[in-house]
């Protein structure tokens, strides 16, 4: 198996983590952010929001339209910033939700 077959593969997975993660997210801002009413939580739920848009974008226009088109050659650039998009979101996550420290 070479190279952009397994980035193409690896997109798929990534699309449905940013999906997922995403709206897993949103909900526990959301509920978050009615227990506490902290303005701060708003704010990166409605983050939550938008990477979760941003993925079901993709995911309509990578399959079932054709709006999103990715190169061949692009690929492997295109799972990394889908990758990072991820990282973000948990770090994210991992910032405002932790328990412990303030």
């Amino acid at each position: 198996m070479e190279f952009l077959d397994v980035a193409a593969a690896l997109k798929d997975i990534l699309v449905g983590l940013l999906i997922i993660l995403s709206l897993a997210l949103t909900v526990i801002g959301y509920m978050s952010y009615r227990r506490t009413g902290n303005p701060k939580v708003r704010m990166v739920t409605i983050a939550f929001v938008l990477f979760f848009l941003k993925g079901l974008f993709l995911a309509i226009g990578l399959y079932l339209t054709d709006l999103v088109k990715v190169p061949r050659g692009f690929a492997g650039s295109f799972d990394l910033m889908l990758a990072i998009d991820v990282l973000v979101l948990l770090t994210l996550y991992i910032a405002l939700f932790r328990k412990g420290r303030s």
